[in-house]
């Protein structure tokens, strides 16, 4: 689960807005050694920037993730890394004073490196940058004037045809104005 705290200045619906999230959360990921191509789970952190309004807003994310896995019986051990910046549109719809839902859709940079270790042995696999679509959903629900618990899921469609998936879960905190 992706957790994110935002600061969002106050702002009429009209008007545009800078929101800043610091992010931190578990994705699923396609990583390809050692063979065959396998997904695992892993912690992901960065921050995402917004701006504009809230019925469209361009979107900007940088996030990075690690995962290791060892394996004993062939004394060998995986280390993955994976930076993506991303840029996009994103909009937010209110239904109510509460309740809102929003959408995003883009396309994000992923450079991924795998390091190797067999016996000692270290090698080193960069693929080279790869762009990749993406989309999401979310809801978004107020509990306090200046507050909001947000929740949604982004697919991203990787370079095998497949997708990644990064599952968010976020507070949202309103402060100030720009």
């Amino acid at each position: 689960m992706l957790v994110s705290l935002a600061f969002i200045p106050t702002a009429e619906a009209g008007d545009r807005k800078l929101t800043i999230e610091p992010l931190y959360g578990v994705e699923t990921a396609l990583v390809r050694y050692p063979e065959p191509p396998r997904y695992v789970s892993r912690a992901t952190y960065g921050a995402r920037a917004l701006y504009g309004t809230n019925l469209l807003s361009a979107e900007l994310e940088f996030t990075e993730a690690h995962s290791r896995k060892d394996y004993p019986t062939l004394n060998q051990q995986v280390v993955d890394k994976a930076q993506r910046l991303a840029l996009g549109v994103r909009s937010t719809i209110g239904l109510g004073s509460y309740l809102g839902v929003y959408g995003r859709l883009g396309g994000r940079a992923a450079q991924l490196e795998s390091t190797v270790t067999t016996a000692g042995i270290s090698e080193t696999h960069k693929e080279e940058l790869d762009v990749q679509p993406y989309a999401g959903a979310g809801l978004q629900l107020a509990f306090a004037a200046n507050f909001a618990l947000n929740a949604g899921v982004t697919l991203i469609r990787n370079s095998n045809d497949q997708y990644d998936s990064q599952y968010t879960l976020g507070l949202t905190a309103r402060i100030g104005s720009l």
